[in-house]
């Protein structure tokens, strides 16, 4: 005489503790994926935000020498970035810049100076950008 009836192991439904163990390894690598593609997001969203206030802080000191006049212009004497009283620094979306400008006279042509302001910044690694404008001096 078989037996039948549906208590027997093979009539029972779920899963197995080997099923379940792979199912929540498998979630697990999904769900850290996903941390780290915020993580990813987050700091090149944050980066954006210091690039953009870095050329605004660049662009702020280029307008004002540009609107200089040409006596106040000539006066001025950096000819490199570390000359005292060429640098100053500013803040920005919690950040502190670095900004240093260089002005080259006659240079690309007579008449005309060059001005290069460097803007630099730390928040994860450490930033840099450089900026050039031209000016006539006559």
């Amino acid at each position: 005489m078989t037996r039948t009836g549906t208590n027997s192991a093979e009539s029972q439904g779920g899963f197995s503790l080997i099923e379940l163990m792979v199912s929540i390894t498998i979630f697990t690598f999904a769900v850290l994926g996903l941390a780290i593609g915020s993580v990813t997001v987050a700091r090149t969203n944050q980066n954006s935000h210091l690039n953009g206030a870095a050329v605004n802080i660049a662009q702020n000191k280029l307008e004002e020498l540009r609107s200089m006049t040409s006596t106040a212009f000539a006066t001025l004497s950096c000819p490199s970035y570390t000359t005292p009283g060429c640098s100053d620094t500013a803040t920005s979306y919690g950040a502190t810049f670095s900004r240093n400008w260089m002005i080259t006279a006659d240079s690309p042509v007579t008449g005309v100076a060059k001005i290069d302001v460097q803007v630099g910044w730390n928040d994860f690694t450490s930033h840099s950008l450089n900026f050039t404008a031209s000016v006539p001096t006559q």
